[in-house]
């Protein structure tokens, strides 16, 4: 769905599993985004699943909490539709004239996605021209979201008194995020820099790691090219230090306490055993989304036609897991940056604003480009 220029300010609306971001916007005489203020607030439980909101009342009620406590006044707004029931395919159709060309393209999903179109919006975009076995043939990524999640999601709006400006998804919110000129300050390592050169292309991932799953989006001259949905996020390392430290019941809440003090290790320090069992709980899991991003970069490669990654960008509430940026860089051996640790061109704060979270705000910022 295109998004329209915004005269005044905007509300952009990203609900998660875990958390909620709200954020007020104004677009600048200059194309800059100013953020006037945001909120994050707390997904009610079992009130979203896969996307779909299950509970709405609670959800409503909970973003106009947020809405009210940061003072955001706008009353046109756009919202983020997120969950595994997103569909995104790269097909290969073969290269026709241009009067056939939507018919062949429309004929082709078809064809190769397993959903009722009746029952979906669905969108594509043609990415490149390539040759596969001495065939020209076109590379076209697809999107396909059921109608009645878009629905509901627009019914938020409605029943929050906003108006509803535009509906999206986060792979198309992170590349439009994406599209801002980052500035690498941490490249002033010499290993940040040896990694930089070693691997020279226009095509970069980024990792939305949630509470519930985990995102991989690859971008290619910061144009969408993949997508995956990985069923693993950063609640599955509050589970596993749960059971390896063998917690009760009523000690789950140490679990995410743990997590969040020691993150990962680099070393074993022989002085804190807790700190070591809680870095290796951590490590079952994050080696388990690794392996899967991995599958994911060499499908990308082998069968998308695509090129080598040149850099990680780590974004969600996940990427705040310490020094998980580093672990990455070891076990992909390309330079990896928490988003939150580089500046981005294009979007202005206001002073008052704690620019740290950004890693939660990616989607919400990306909707309002």
């Amino acid at each position: 769905m295109p998004i329209q220029l915004f005269k005044n300010d905007l509300l952009t609306i990203d609900i998660g599993f875990r958390y909620i971001k709200v954020i007020q916007l104004r677009k600048k005489k200059s194309g800059e985004l100013f953020i006037v203020n945001y909120g994050i607030g707390d997904t009610p439980k079992g009130c979203i699943k896969n996307g779909a909101i299950k509970d709405k009342g609670k959800v409503i009620a909970e973003i106009m909490r947020v809405i009210n406590n940061h003072n955001l006044s706008a009353k046109e707004a756009k919202i983020v539709i997120s969950g595994t029931n997103i569909i995104t395919r790269i097909i290969m159709i073969n290269s026709v004239d241009e009067d056939e060309l939507k018919k062949k393209v429309w004929e082709d999903i078809q064809a190769n996605l397993p959903i009722n179109l009746s029952e979906h919006s669905v969108d594509y975009k043609i990415l490149d021209t390539v040759t596969e076995n001495n065939e020209e043939k076109l590379k076209v990524f697809v999107t396909a979201v059921p109608k009645k999640i878009i629905n509901s999601y627009i019914e938020i709006l409605k029943e929050l008194d906003l108006k509803p400006a535009a509906v999206d998804i986060p792979s198309n919110s992170v590349a439009k995020f994406f599209k801002n000129d980052i500035v690498h300050s941490e490249v002033d390592s010499v290993v940040k820099k040896k990694k930089m050169s070693k691997v020279n292309t226009d095509t970069i991932a980024v990792i939305d790691m949630g509470s519930e799953t985990t995102i991989v989006n690859i971008l290619k001259h910061k144009t969408p090219e993949f997508n995956r949905v990985l069923l693993m996020g950063s609640s599955n390392i509050d589970d596993v230090i749960f059971n390896d430290l063998g917690l009760e019941k009523h000690e789950v809440s140490k679990s995410e306490m743990y997590k969040k003090m020691y993150g990962i290790a680099l070393y074993r320090d022989l002085n804190n055993e807790l700190e070591w069992k809680c870095s290796e709980a951590a490590k079952k899991v994050i080696s388990e989304i690794v392996k899967n991003i991995k599958m994911c970069f060499d499908f990308y490669t082998t069968r998308c036609g695509g090129e080598q990654i040149s850099r990680i960008y780590l974004v969600g509430g996940g990427s705040q897991l310490k020094r998980l940026d580093e672990y990455y860089e070891e076990v992909f051996n390309i330079p990896v940056f928490p988003i939150n640790r580089v500046a981005i061109r294009g979007i202005e704060y206001n002073n008052e604003l704690n620019t740290e979270k950004i890693n939660y705000l990616v989607n919400a910022l990306g909707i309002a480009m």
